[in-house]
């Protein structure tokens, strides 16, 4: 019996635990989540995804647990009717939230549904985000999929839109109000900590001191703080040591300006270590300063050009939670809750990979990005 047949389905053998993990938000609670790390468990492949009825290795959270499992959506043929599904994005700007456009594109056609996205333009948008949802509920959504620009500055809104019935799937980014349907994501905590024990694994032997510059993202966002505590906590004892750390907000001229003032001011800085966007600047930044010999770049998150990075030699690794598999699950999530159907667990997401120049040519494109030549779908009707 091979691994993938020993899995169990995110529909079957859980079916009986309903909702057991509802207030598994915040960063304590991610903390503990991430010390019981993932089980080893199969890696998707192609053929996972190649029928209709597509299935991906996951992790399910249950009583504070990961159980790895094959996630399976629901059957078309059993979507009693076209639902209606608001999406919010904290913005488009980059190909990470570009191929979770895709995934929910894909699902929602799948379903038979009809969705509108709307985008809020960064994460200094709050405000724009919080009225964007309002629109959601004004135009007369179902459910709506929410990538959070803040993990708390949303939590009066979610609430106040789950009083009046409508679910929300809290997407990618994560909410820490336990008052939420469900949980479409994988915990940045572990993203962060699956790249700090890769780099305590590979880089960490010896008594040197190895001086990290870490480049979280915008603070306060939620995401970016989890990560960088699991790097924290990941290589804690070890010699690896951050001695510059850089917030701001992931467009890619704000991060490159970030890597290039910490390359001036930390001129022994061994590794630059941060989001996708500061991982390519960075790729950019130490070969223009000349320092590309000794000062390499690893990523906490993906997206193409990391995945490019990878594959010429600048970027050394990546952690790949396979953002198009969680758009998938959160239009499942939201479909299955309004079908009536109770969920077997409401906090699930693929099991993370790392990417690195040995396992890039097992590297599955269409569970993590977006075909290059697809462009922002807004509406589906």
């Amino acid at each position: 019996m091979s691994k993938r047949s020993r899995s169990v389905p995110f529909g079957t053998a859980l079916v009986a635990i309903a909702f057991a993990v509802s207030s598994f938000a915040g960063l304590a609670s991610r903390a503990a989540l991430a010390q019981d790390a993932t089980p080893a468990a199969q890696v998707g492949t192609k053929a996972d995804l190649a029928s209709a009825n597509w299935t991906w290795p996951v992790a399910n959270v249950i009583d504070g647990k990961k159980v790895p499992a094959m996630y399976q959506p629901i059957d078309p043929a059993k979507v009693s009717k076209k639902w209606n599904i608001c999406v919010s994005f904290p913005h488009l700007k980059d190909p990470y939230w570009l191929g979770a456009d895709y995934g929910i594109v894909e699902e929602v056609k799948r379903d038979g549904a009809q969705m509108q996205l709307y985008e809020a333009g960064g994460y200094t948008e709050l405000d724009k985000q919080l009225s964007q949802l309002d629109d959601c509920v004004a135009q007369g959504a179902q459910a709506i999929i929410l990538g959070a620009i803040s993990a708390d500055g949303v939590n009066a809104k979610v609430e106040e839109i789950e009083a009046k019935g409508i679910p929300v799937i809290d997407f990618v980014n994560g909410i820490n109000t336990p008052k939420v349907s469900a949980h479409a994501l994988v915990s940045f905590y572990d993203m962060g900590h699956n790249i700090g024990d890769y780099m305590k694994e590979n880089f960490a032997a010896g008594s040197d001191k190895i001086q990290v510059a870490f480049f979280p993202g915008p603070q306060g966002a939620g995401w970016t703080d989890t990560a960088y505590q699991g790097f924290l906590d990941a290589t804690k004892g070890s010699n690896i040591e951050v001695v510059a750390t850089k917030w701001g907000d992931t467009g890619l001229d704000i991060q490159l300006k970030l890597v290039e003032d910490t390359l001036q001011s930390n001129p022994d800085v061994d590794y630059i270590v941060g989001n996708a966007q500061a991982a390519v600047a960075a790729v950019q930044a130490v070969r223009e300063a000349g320092v590309d010999d000794h000062v390499k770049v690893i990523a906490f998150h993906q997206n193409p050009p990391v995945y490019d990075g990878i594959a010429a030699g600048d970027i050394l690794a990546a952690s790949n939670d396979h953002t198009v598999i969680q758009g998938r699950m959160a239009v499942d999530m939201a479909i299955r809750l309004l079908e009536g159907q109770t969920l077997p667990t409401n906090r699930s997401g693929p099991i993370i990979t790392t990417m690195t120049p040995a396992n890039l040519k097992d590297f599955v494109w269409e569970s993590t990005f977006a075909p290059k030549d697809f462009q922002p779908v807004f509406t589906v009707q």
